[in-house]
């Protein structure tokens, strides 16, 4: 029996409204697999897979490192105080829980380091040796990152949390730069102000 062209061409736009909707997942729908988010169906809208935002802003050197956040939503939260009297030496970036973190730059993942203050985080090293990016409170990591991976400008990392001592609900990067005299020494280094490097340029 012939198929009648007019059901063919339904069925076929039933699919393609389907696939719409699976690339359309939200982040915060992600499946779990040993506390890892791992997007599922889901395209990161970039020729090279895991990387999202590759380009953007490209002439303004280092990517703000939350993806979906202007340089006009940043805060300079950088000397404010924090508990047993520190200081901050850090910028938060508020976004949904499950939203995707990302490198600012190419260099090398030097340290996935869990702990009581920053929870889930992770040590980005610069390709300079020098500039490391501490990324923290995290909700978890990209699928198979590990120490010693090169990642790309604009890959996903991790993804936005509320981990370590940051408040329950209190979804946020803590993202801070420093200038290290020992690569081999990540914890260590020279403070930079990330809002300085990121802001909207005037």
């Amino acid at each position: 029996m012939l198929q009648n062209p007019l059901r063919s061409t339904a069925v076929r736009g039933v699919f393609a409204a389907l696939a719409l909707a699976a690339v359309a997942t939200p982040a915060h729908a992600q499946h779990r697999l040993l506390g890892t988010p791992v997007v599922q169906a889901r395209s990161l809208a970039s020729s090279s897979a895991g990387v999202i935002g590759a380009g953007r802003d490209a002439s303004a050197g280092l990517l703000v490192p939350v993806d979906g956040i202007s340089r006009g939503q940043l805060r300079d939260t950088y000397n404010q105080s924090r508990s047993e009297g520190r200081t901050h030496h850090a910028i938060d970036i508020h976004a949904p829980r499950g939203t995707p973190v990302v490198a600012v730059t190419d260099g090398t993942i030097v340290k996935l380091h869990q702990g009581a203050r920053g929870g889930i985080a992770v040590y980005l090293l610069d390709e300079d040796g020098q500039t490391r990016y501490y990324y923290a409170h995290l909700d978890g990591y990209a699928e198979g990152l590990r120490e010693g991976q090169r990642v790309e400008r604009g890959e996903v990392i991790g993804f936005v949390g509320d981990t370590g001592n940051a408040q329950p609900g209190d979804y946020h990067l803590h993202f801070s730069i420093a200038i290290l005299d020992d690569a081999g020494r990540w914890w260590e280094g020279r403070n930079l102000n990330p809002y300085d490097l990121l802001r909207p340029a005037r």
